[in-house]
């Protein structure tokens, strides 16, 4: 049976053999742990454009008038993101499938510096296409799937269809050599059910990872707390992950460290519009790349103490403290809303 460990082993072998650049950094993020140097997957926003209206979308929120990422803007963020010794970036949206400057944006976060991964609905991801991406650079696929249940995907996107279409980008990806991650929600309604186990062993099957988002109480759901899922939810997806090593959630073990959630050390969000949130669901940003270095933001959110520590709970999906005094406070506003409208000085590490 292969284990969690086996499964680390071959992401790194793999990532040796294809870009041994990227690899030396990689094999440094404990060492860099245990000094508290922080080595997040930045991931990006590029463009809200999409396709579908996906009832869960928060992208009209964000939406502003103002400067915009461009190619250029990238390149700045990525040489920064080099100097600091990081080495992941995760192209989102929207859906960058279809923006028009694609390979202009994965050109400009230097493929050759960084493990580069893309998040996307599967719609246009063809076999040429994927064939394409692989040439380009990009190393991981993300392709989101509601449920395991072809009608409620559909119905999650608002467009039927959907879940065959997201069925066959796996396939299509995996077959051009990317890896293959399937992004699903779990709530507290939907957690503990078959369909959760069966797309487990479909991915385990496949050699696709599948990765548990756990429901925040954001997009339609904001301030439904009652779709946050419970120790009993929780201990359900680690006994699943036990059985099946290729589950996996926020919180678990990663590159070999039992770490827990760690918003700015192990994650950041920039939103098209250069907001550095210090996860994508924690809409508060910590600063603005126009205005401030990378390094200035990452400082900043680690003086915050709920960003300076790891948590065993994921603060934005499980910790009910932080949720209803510090999430709380962006519901029903424009977002993102600043850090220091978020948190006040008994907030900061002294």
């Amino acid at each position: 049976m292969v284990t969690e460990k086996d499964i680390e082993q071959q992401k790194r072998a793999k990532l040796k053999r294809e870009k041994p650049h990227v690899f030396e950094k990689v094999i440094k993020i404990e060492e860099r742990f245990r000094q508290g140097i922080p080595t997040p997957i930045i991931d990006i926003a590029y463009n809200y454009t999409c396709n579908l209206k996906c009832r869960h979308c928060t992208a009209s929120r964000f939406k502003k008038e103002g400067r915009k990422l461009t190619p250029e803007d990238l390149r700045n963020i990525s040489n920064q993101a080099h100097e600091l010794g990081l080495c992941q970036f995760c192209l989102s949206g929207g859906e960058p499938l279809i923006f028009k400057d694609l390979d202009d944006v994965i050109r400009a976060l230097q493929p050759d510096k960084f493990h580069l991964t893309m998040s996307t609905n599967g719609h246009f991801l063809s076999p040429e296409m994927a064939r394409h991406l692989k040439a380009m650079g990009l190393d991981k696929i993300k392709i989101s799937l509601d449920d395991f249940d072809e009608k409620q995907h559909d119905a999650n996107r608002n467009s039927r269809g959907a879940y065959q279409k997201a069925m066959k980008a796996m396939m299509n990806a995996g077959e051009a050599g990317l890896s293959v991650v399937i992004q699903t929600v779990v709530s507290r309604q939907n957690c503990q059910t078959d369909r959760l186990i069966h797309m487990a062993e479909f991915a385990q099957k496949n050699n696709f990872t599948v990765d548990v988002l756990i429901a925040r109480a954001t997009g339609e759901w904001e301030g439904r707390h009652e779709v946050l899922i419970n120790e009993e939810d929780a201990e359900f997806i680690r006994k699943a992950h036990d059985k099946y090593p290729v589950l996996h959630r926020d919180t678990f073990p990663s590159y070999g460290m039992d770490k827990g959630c760690g918003c700015v050390d192990s994650t950041l969000h920039i939103t098209q519009y250069g907001d550095v949130l210090p996860c994508v669901y924690i809409h508060i940003s910590l600063g603005n790349i126009f205005e401030e270095s990378l390094a200035d933001i990452i400082k900043r959110g680690q003086s915050i103490k709920y960003f300076q520590k790891h948590s065993r709970l994921c603060l934005s999906g499980e910790d009910r403290y932080f949720i209803e005094n510090y999430m709380a406070k962006f519901y029903g506003k424009p977002l993102p809303i600043s850090w220091s409208e978020a948190f006040g000085k008994d907030d900061f590490v002294k």
